[in-house]
């Protein structure tokens, strides 16, 4: 092989990411750091349904069916809420942690700077980073630092997103 055709297969000494980050990506950043706090998630609609739910059963113990039938609804009704109130609440926790917006970041000599969402992100060597990835993110995490959440969309395609990452990680 010559210089020129050994040289095509190095990796790129930098590169720009220009991406949208949103609170579903931050909740799959807290996903990937504490799996083993997801699994509450699963519970939420028996947490608010069944306490009232049994007050009903107590209270409308002599009661005809269409009741029961409009109290059971109204109380899964509102537990549905509930369910979606929390979800979301926890949706902007995760934004509230990590940075989203509309991002840049620049890759060049063992350096990522940039901004996401207005949040200066500044690593000034990236063989200290921590590299994490699901199906459809990046995940670079720095101590001390904003973590970066690179969407799949930022990369050509999964391949590329699996070679960058596996850039880092050497």
């Amino acid at each position: 092989m010559t210089d020129a055709a050994e040289s095509s297969f190095a990796a790129p000494t930098s590169r720009r990411f220009v991406f949208t980050t949103t609170e579903a990506d931050a909740l799959a950043l807290e996903a990937v750091l504490k799996p083993a706090d997801r699994g509450w998630r699963s519970l939420l609609g028996y947490a608010f349904a069944l306490p009232p739910l049994v007050a009903v059963s107590w209270l409308t113990r002599n009661a005809e069916w269409p009741l029961w039938f409009a109290a059971f609804g109204v109380a899964g009704l509102a537990a549905w809420q509930l369910s979606r109130f929390v979800l979301k609440a926890e949706r902007q926790r995760a934004a509230r942690n990590h940075p989203v917006g509309k991002g840049e970041i620049d890759f060049a000599d063992d350096r990522l700077e940039g901004t996401i969402g207005g949040v200066a992100i500044d690593i000034s060597s990236v063989s200290a980073l921590r590299v994490e990835t699901d199906g459809s993110h990046l995940f670079l995490l720095a101590e001390g630092k904003p973590a970066v959440i690179l969407p799949r969309a930022a990369f050509a395609g999964a391949a590329d997103m699996t070679a960058f990452a596996a850039m880092l990680k050497e």
